[in-house]
């Protein structure tokens, strides 16, 4: 469980009084980011009000607004505005919120009936922001006797700027209100009617470029168009011929006999392309705790240059969930899915639904995940693969596939340590004039070469080139300790492969924020973080699928949070830093962060200056000691850590260091009795270290520890350990391989 200091809330308490008192300063500037401006939103009511007047008829509207980032100034009517392609709209301004309307009747004496409604009127309004910016306009119908409903074709979605390609044969979806119905707010039947571009009782050019000459030609019976109940909001067409444009229209009628007026290509028309070359079927995601996958386009192609590679763990269950969307003018009809399949055309039923999974499932539209394994995973030199297949269906009769090639990956855990260096640190720079020398490091300390050399260095050897001769490297930090290490810098493919982190027992990965590479993860100078490239939607996340094997794993380097959940940040919460928030959906199961070190509500990247340690544990069996850390982890000074070789002062006494920490509470609780019969509930991650100074409130935990059971143990440092005294960073490293993994380290001085 992390503990949040009570120094967090007088921090919060100082800063809510800087926010009553003014500053002092008369010369400091406040500048605001530009944010981009956004439409209010208006609401339209209505409700009738009575006339004495002949021939006339009145109702009295209402309307709110708001605006989500500003006030909304005045309000913008019209009644009954032209229609057309080129009409041009005669707009009321007022800063009123209600209105009654008074309006002339086509059928006086009646006061309209079902077979003569007596004339109908629009009123449309939209409401302008401080900023100018309008937003969508609404409009309501009205009959003599009655509001008129409304009706929108929603897939496809109208819209007279995009003309949607359908195939020969699709679906229509519509939705209409019937906003003063009495026993339902639902239009009682609907009519419509199909044009292609060749019929005979209609100019088609007339209806695209005048659309209301279309409901004054067929109004108010609509004889000839089909006829569907209220209930009905889909229709199929079928047979229609590719290459040929159409106008899908629709109307509404309520109880009373009144039907929706308003004809648009924004709302009851639809004009379409009918078009089946190219056609494809549903786009597909895949996903499950180790990657996700959304395929650029839909498709039915087993080659293997369309698999989506991942390594999984043995001994486990395998679980895969699936979505897709259909393409316009189509509905998702059924998924289905196999493993294995011999044949993707064996139509072969299942002798079991939850055991015969080499046969594919009955076809349906709720079946949207599937559960495979555990697998046995032989050994970690041999190959045990499988392929999991997906099949989306449209109700056009298009398929997709998706075919995931597994790798079940046994750890072997034969070696002890291995160091994975995924900094993007400069390396080193050759003089052209001098072949055996390089060029001093730049820039703020360290580079990528006095980093190795700062943790691993033998130490006693002369600097690679520098001058003078006499002067020798000091042992690294770790020095003593059996490892090995690898470079992700120039990977093949950008992935440090699951087969060899399960070689080791133990996993140091350590990572900068890395904010200067090149977008691909190949041989170039900057290349992007492996840990980056591996968390992309679409990859497999080698690192958190050795977690979840029970390997024992240190993340550090204040870089780790920042280049796992990147490609997921929601940049509206990004105040005063980057923030990855549970509640923005940033942090989720299946997301590294959240599923190994468990930080599981909020990380906010800022700069501390130093940590403290924590004092309040609660105590389990097997608890490291933690008391034996340094109560602080302090810069370094000029009396504890001397300037190395070619380096000034001012690049490597550093006053802060780019950190990641908890800015909400987090507390992980699980049953920490090893008794399946028993159990006791306890909590599974502890706060090491909490961040201090800088420009970070105290008491935010920046170093943890996860004992429980979901992962193997993760400990994670959202610091650089370099950055602190090289003595303390001693200590620290001794409490992790020592004190926690229990590792041996060869008596030499560091």
């Amino acid at each position: 469980m992390t503990v949040r200091g009570t120094r967090a809330a007088l921090t919060a308490a100082l800063a809510a009084l800087a926010l009553i008192v003014p500053a002092c300063s008369r010369n400091r500037k406040i500048v605001l980011p530009v944010v981009e401006n956004q439409r209010p939103v208006v609401r339209l009511t209505q409700a009738p009000a009575s006339t004495s007047l002949p021939y006339f008829y009145a109702y009295e509207v209402f309307w709110t607004a708001f605006d989500p980032d500003g006030h909304v100034d005045r309000y913008l009517y019209a009644l009954d505005p032209p229609t057309g392609a080129n009409a041009e709209t005669a707009w009321v301004s007022t800063s009123e919120n209600r209105k009654t309307l008074l309006l002339r009747s086509g059928d006086p004496d009646t006061l309209g009936t079902k077979s003569n409604p007596g004339g109908f009127h629009v009123f449309v309004l939209k409401a302008m922001d401080d900023r100018g910016l309008a937003s969508a306009p609404v409009a309501q119908a009205f009959f003599s006797y009655t509001v008129a409903p409304t009706v929108e074709f929603i897939q496809p979605k109208a819209n007279h700027l995009l003309q949607p390609m359908v195939p020969p044969s699709t679906s229509f979806t519509w939705t209409g209100t019937d906003p003063d119905g009495q026993s339902t707010k639902r239009p009682v039947k609907y009519k419509y009617r199909l044009f292609s571009e060749d019929n005979q009782d209609f100019t088609f050019l007339v209806m695209l470029l005048r659309p209301d000459s279309l409901r004054r030609y067929y109004a108010p019976g609509f004889a000839g168009w089909d006829s569907v109940s209220g209930d009905t909001v889909t229709v199929r067409v079928s047979n229609m011929i590719p290459y040929k444009k159409y106008v899908m229209a629709v109307v509404s009628f309520d109880e009373a006999g009144a039907y929706s007026p308003v004809f648009n290509y924004d709302g009851n028309l639809l004009y379409f392309l009918c078009q089946y070359t190219g056609r494809q079927g549903p786009q597909m995601t895949v996903w499950n705790e180790y990657f996700s996958y959304t395929y650029a386009t839909g498709g039915y192609n087993p080659d293997p240059t369309t698999w989506v590679r991942v390594e999984v763990p043995f001994g486990q269950r395998i679980p895969f969930w699936w979505t897709a969307t259909a393409q316009s003018g189509a509905n998702l009809k059924s998924f289905r899915w196999a493993m294995d399949i011999e044949r993707l055309d064996d139509e072969t039923r299942r002798t079991n639904e939850a055991t015969d999974v080499t046969h594919w499932s009955l076809a349906s539209a709720s079946t949207r995940s599937g559960t495979v394994g555990p697998f046995a995973g032989a050994s970690p030199e041999s190959l045990e693969q499988h392929f999991f297949y997906i099949e989306a269906e449209d109700d056009n009769g298009l398929k997709s596939l998706a075919v995931i090639q597994m790798k079940v990956i046994r750890p072997s855990f034969a070696r002890e340590l291995l160091f994975v260096d995924d900094t993007r640190f400069a390396p080193d720079q050759s003089i052209r004039s001098r072949p055996d020398s390089v060029l001093a490091p730049g820039g703020l300390w360290p580079s990528a070469a006095e980093l190795d050399t700062f943790l691993f260095a033998r130490g006693g050897v002369r600097w690679r080139y520098y001058l003078p001769v006499t002067q020798l490297s000091p042992p690294g930090i770790f020095n003593g300790y059996s490892f090995d290490t690898l470079g992700t810098r120039g990977l093949p493919g950008g992935l440090v492969p699951l087969a060899k982190l399960a070689g080791y027992r133990h996993v140091v990965w350590y990572c900068d924020p890395a904010q200067t590479f090149t977008e691909a993860p190949t041989y170039n100078r900057y290349p992007m973080p492996t840990l980056r490239w591996i968390s992309q939607p679409g990859q497999a996340n080698t690192l958190a699928i050795y977690m979840k094997l029970g390997g024992k794993t240190w993340l550090m380097g204040g870089g780790i949070a920042y280049n796992s959940l990147l490609p997921f940040n929601v940049t509206s919460n990004d105040v005063g830093g980057t923030v990855f928030s549970s509640s923005a959906g940033e942090l989720a199961p299946g997301r590294m962060m959240y599923s190994g070190p468990h930080w599981e509500s909020e990380i906010t990247l800022g700069q501390p200056r130093q940590a403290e340690r924590n004092t309040v544990f609660r105590p389990w069996p097997g608890a490291p000691d933690y008391s034996v850390l340094p109560a602080l982890l302090l810069e370094r000074t000029t009396g504890t850590d001397p300037v190395p070789p070619e380096r000034g002062a001012g690049t490597f006494y550093q006053t802060s260091y780019r950190g990641e920490f908890l800015s909400k509470a987090n507390q992980v609780v699980e049953d920490v009795d090893p008794d399946p019969d028993i159990y006791q509930e306890g909590a599974a991650l502890d706060t090491i270290y909490y961040a201090l100074g800088g420009s970070v409130p105290e008491g935010e935990p920046i170093m943890t520890y996860y004992h429980g059971s979901e992962v193997g143990p993760v400990v994670f440092s959202g610091f650089p350990l370099w950055y602190f005294q090289r003595a303390q960073a001693i200590q620290v490293a001794d409490f992790v391989l020592q004190g926690i993994w229990g590792l041996p380290r060869a008596p030499v001085t560091r």
